[in-house]
């Protein structure tokens, strides 16, 4: 049995079910003092951060935020939560019901025909599972024998029959914005879809305050996953490579479920740092980081905030009334965590 690597034995450690992970190791940055851990400092930001036009509430509770960097992993920036409690909601409410719908792509969409309207908004229509009738369900591409035939078969036999949005919404795990980006191949060649423009505002301005160095083209937001993790999912390590600009950072904010975040080195040997990410944490991936291996081997329960899992929270929100009531997003956000990532790919 070939030996385990660094990274792989943290995955373990963490991902272990028969017990609470301990988390004394891990860095908390809402919970430390000005460089109170070895090896972390508080640093400020190339810019203060400044709320697109293009959203009518208040983004970010405040310009100049704290931020840290961590000496073993140069060039990674972490924002602990610079979001208003409303700005949050609305990231929950841009991701579930703006983002999943066509031309974007889905983990579902090579096994089921998914409608225009979102999942989330026809799961938060016809709550009524009991009283839903076979119109209601979504057709699955198995069962009506249009499934791709380079689409690997599943062996779960509920991708072969029709299915319920709310059930679909469960087995939702990633959405593709932008250039559309192929599992498989692991190239960006299944064309591309316009990148949302409040979304991209938003990266943009991040981007800009963590780092702009002179004479670098200004960040646009070409490509993005989406990641939808529940109590239960993971993302094993990996390195985002695929880009052709490997200098512009990657850029990254979460909501929802904490979770233990893994960032290592250029290859599996390195011992990672685990790093607590909570509701509303932004991370930048720049410089040396952009090719670190990370990976997610934990999401903890219980963990989301009031402000996302209050049924009332959002029902005020300045977009409230262009979506489903508040309580259906609530309900989601207190077993899920979303991710929300953005690259350039190009150089020019």
């Amino acid at each position: 049995m070939s030996q385990q690597t660094a990274f792989r034995r943290a995955e373990k450690q963490f991902k272990a079910r028969d017990r609470q992970p301990d988390l004394e190791k891990v860095i908390d940055f809402a919970a430390i003092a000005t460089d109170s851990v070895a090896g972390v400092h508080r640093l400020s930001l190339s810019h203060s951060l400044c709320s697109p036009a293009s959203l009518p509430f208040k983004v970010f509770a405040q310009s100049r935020p704290p931020a840290y960097s961590i000496d073993k992993h140069p060039g990674l920036i972490i924002i602990p939560n610079p979001f208003t409690n409303e700005a949050q909601r609305w990231i929950a409410r841009k991701c579930l019901c703006d983002c999943t719908r066509p031309p974007n792509r889905t983990n579902l969409d090579p096994f089921f025909d998914l409608p225009s309207t979102s999942l989330f908004t026809l799961a938060a229509t016809n709550s009524d599972a009991e009283q839903l009738g076979d119109e209601c369900r979504v057709s699955s591409r198995v069962n009506t024998g249009t499934i791709d035939p380079d689409v690997t078969m599943p062996k779960d036999q509920f991708y072969s029959q029709p299915a319920l949005p709310a059930d679909l919404l469960e087995r939702l795990r990633w959405c593709t914005l932008g250039w559309q980006y192929n599992w498989t191949t692991k190239l960006y060649d299944l064309g591309a879809s316009e990148f949302d423009n409040e979304l991209d505002d938003l990266m943009r301005s991040l981007a800009a305050a963590v780092t702009m160095p002179r004479g670098e083209s200004q960040f646009v937001s070409q490509a993005g996953i989406i990641n939808y993790y529940d109590e239960r999912t993971t993302m094993a390590g990996h390195v985002d490579k695929t880009e052709e600009n490997m200098d512009a950072p990657l850029i990254s904010f979460s909501i929802g479920l904490t979770c233990v975040y893994l960032i290592g080195g250029c290859t599996r040997d390195t011992e990672p740092t685990p790093i607590l990410l909570r509701s509303g944490d932004v991370l930048a991936m720049c410089g040396e980081s952009r090719m670190a291996f990370h990976g997610v081997p934990r999401v903890l329960a219980d963990t989301a905030p009031s402000y996302l899992t209050n049924a009332e929270a959002g029902n005020n929100d300045a977009v409230s009334g262009k979506y489903p009531q508040w309580h259906n997003f609530a309900k989601y956000m207190e077993t899920h965590r979303i991710n929300c990532n953005a690259r350039k790919c190009l150089s020019i």
